[in-house]
C-alpha cells in the first residue's frame, strides 16, 4: 500500500490524518473503520463529506455511536496506534474503487466507496443504523461526481463531445477543485476584475473550440480589458496588447 499512497489525494490524506486525530482523541487502540467514517465527515470540501451531508448524517450523533459501538479498545500509554484489518482493507478497496472508475488518483470519494464495500465494518454497522446502506452511498458519489465538468481519466482518454464550459467563474473554480481533489477552497475573494477575466477567458475557450483553460486563455481574458493592471503594464513596458492577443489566440 506505501507504494499507491502518493495516489492518494491531498483531502483523501487529510481524511486519514483526521481518523487519526479521532482515535488519539477517543484515546483508541487502532483506527479503525469508524474513525476513517468520522475523518470522512469532517473533511468537509471534499466528495465523501459532501455526499454524508446529503444523505443527513449528523457529526454528534456519528460520534455517539462510534463511541458506543467501536471494537477498538482504550490504548495504553505505551502502545503504538496502527490502522485496524478493516481499515486496511478499506484502503485496498478504495484503490481498487478508483481503478474500476478509470480515476488516476484515490480521493475521499474512493474512501467512502471501500468502507462501502465493508459490510462488517462498524463505519457500516453504523450508517446501517442511521437508515444509510450501501446503495445510497454509491449512488450518492455517482451523483456528485457526474455532474457538470466532472472530468475523470477515463473521459480525458476518450474526450466528451464539446459542450459549452459554464460562464460563470465561481462555477468553473469549484468544479476543478471537486475534479482534481487537490485544490481547497480557500477563503478568498475574487475581485471583480478577475472574473471579469474568467468569464473572457471562457468565452476564448469558446472561440478556440476547446475544453480545456489554460493560462493561455486567462492571459487573454486579462487583455480583453484594456484597464486591467496587466494590460497597463504590459502598456508601459510598450508592448502592443493587440500583437500579443493575435499572437496567444494562433500559438498552439
Amino acid at each position: 500500500m506505501s507504494n499507491r499512497m502518493e495516489r492518494f489525494t491531498q483531502r483523501a490524506r487529510h481524511v486519514l490524518s483526521l481518523a487519526q486525530e479521532e482515535a488519539n482523541r477517543l484515546r483508541h487502540h487502532q483506527i479503525g473503520t469508524e474513525h476513517l467514517l468520522l475523518g470522512l465527515m469532517r473533511e468537509e470540501v471534499g466528495i465523501a463529506g459532501r455526499v454524508l451531508r446529503d444523505l443527513g448524517l449528523d457529526l454528534r450523533r456519528v460520534e455517539e455511536l462510534v463511541k458506543r459501538l467501536s471494537t477498538a479498545g482504550e490504548r495504553s500509554a505505551n502502545s503504538q496506534l496502527d490502522l485496524s484489518p478493516g481499515t486496511r482493507r478499506t484502503l485496498e478497496l478504495a484503490v481498487n474503487e478508483a481503478r474500476r472508475l478509470g480515476h488516476r488518483y484515490i480521493g475521499s470519494e474512493h474512501l467512502l466507496l471501500g468502507l462501502a464495500r465493508l459490510p462488517d465494518g462498524v463505519a457500516m454497522e453504523i450508517l446501517r443504523l442511521l437508515g444509510i446502506d450501501a446503495d445510497q452511498i454509491r449512488q450518492g458519489v455517482h451523483n456528485v461526481v457526474q455532474e457538470p465538468a466532472a472530468v475523470s481519466a477515463r473521459t480525458r482518454e476518450s474526450p466528451p463531445a464539446r459542450q459549452p464550459a459554464p460562464g460563470n467563474p465561481e462555477f468553473l473554480l469549484q468544479r476543478i477543485s471537486y475534479v482534481s481533489g487537490r485544490i481547497f477552497h480557500y477563503p478568498v475573494e475574487l475581485s471583480p476584475s478577475l472574473k471579469n477575466a474568467l468569464e473572457l477567458a471562457l468565452q476564448e475557450i469558446g472561440l478556440a473550440q476547446s475544453f480545456v483553460l489554460d493560462d493561455r486563455h486567462i492571459l487573454l481574458g486579462l487583455l480583453k480589458n484594456p484597464d486591467s493592471f496587466v494590460s497597463r503594464a504590459l502598456r508601459d513596458m510598450g508592448i502592443d496588447r493587440r500583437e500579443l492577443t493575435r499572437i496567444l489566440r494562433h500559438s498552439s
